[in-house]
């Protein structure tokens, strides 16, 4: 692994805040291994000592994480394969274009792939991802969603349902085995949600644009009593990230509290694989 640290803003290297954010360190990652890239979401553990990473090629990396108040760097990462329902690798990029994920309350994950839509729910294992999962369908009405356009964002909700956004159209949805209910979620202009967490009695939303000026990241906060059958849902912006502000594909997002009860943001950029993009893992304290 190789991490360097980045400055909230490139201009103004004393600043440290935008809108309701309060930076807590940001890295620029990378590694010789082929695999390493097109992370697409992250989930940190409780500590704060290690983060869990999918890829939009179906990877996945445990990486520890140097944190003490402030992100300084990293720790050893193991990297390695999503696996099938069959047991194995997946063979072709189709069907390994994971997008979302979100850790049960029994220690297992839950990750949406697109392209050929559905989630796939693994049970407990070390390192994640390494037992097989079953398979839930997406819900209903997929049949004329983007292939690269369906559940970019997926949270575990408190009660145990699954809690969907999905890119290229104005939906969401509530369930999971028993069904689901929809919602209308309305992102910022020119904005799609491409990431999403839960923090307390809210959801955190991570919605991403692009255009002639690059990236640009904005963060909302939903309670979850809006989620509702055929509710619009828009929420309140807690901040928004663009150039000069430290910024890239940002695609992941969790919530976490630091050793004093504080609210910590991390979010993930998807570098597609692409030299002209990075790989960046940030944090925030959420005021």
């Amino acid at each position: 692994m190789r991490a360097s640290s980045i400055p909230f803003d490139e201009k103004d290297p004393a600043r440290s805040r935008v809108d309701r954010l309060i930076w807590r360190g940001g890295l620029q990652l990378g590694a010789d291994d082929s695999r390493f890239g097109g992370w697409s979401d992250i989930r940190v553990d409780a500590g704060n000592k290690r983060a869990t990473l999918i890829s939009d090629r179906g990877g996945a990396m445990e990486l520890g994480l140097d944190f003490d108040g402030t992100l300084k760097g990293v720790g050893p990462a193991r990297i390695g394969d999503l696996i099938g329902p069959n047991g194995r690798a997946f063979d072709d990029n189709r069907n390994a274009d994971a997008e979302g994920s979100a850790r049960l309350p029994d220690g297992g994950f839950v990750v949406s792939l697109e392209r050929r839509h559905r989630i796939l729910i693994y049970p407990p294992s070390d390192p994640p991802f390494a037992r097989s999962p079953r398979t839930l369908s997406a819900p209903p009405g997929f049949g004329d969603v983007p292939n690269n356009g369906g559940m970019e964002a997926i949270a575990a909700l408190p009660d145990g349902r699954l809690l969907v956004f999905v890119e290229e159209r104005p939906w969401g949805f509530v369930g999971g085995d028993k069904g689901w209910i929809k919602f209308e979620y309305r992102a910022g202009e020119g904005f799609k949600p491409v990431g999403a967490c839960v923090l307390g009695d809210a959801a955190i939303v991570l919605e991403r644009s692009f255009g002639w000026a690059g990236f640009a990241t904005r963060i909302v906060r939903v309670p979850l009593t809006e989620f509702r059958e055929g509710a619009r849902v828009a929420g309140e912006e807690l901040a928004r990230l663009r150039a000069p502000l430290a910024i890239d594909n940002f695609e992941g997002i969790d919530a976490t509290k630091d050793a004093s009860g504080r609210d910590l943001l991390w979010l993930i950029a998807d570098d597609n694989f692409s030299f002209l993009q990075r790989t960046l893992l940030v944090c925030f304290e959420l005021t």
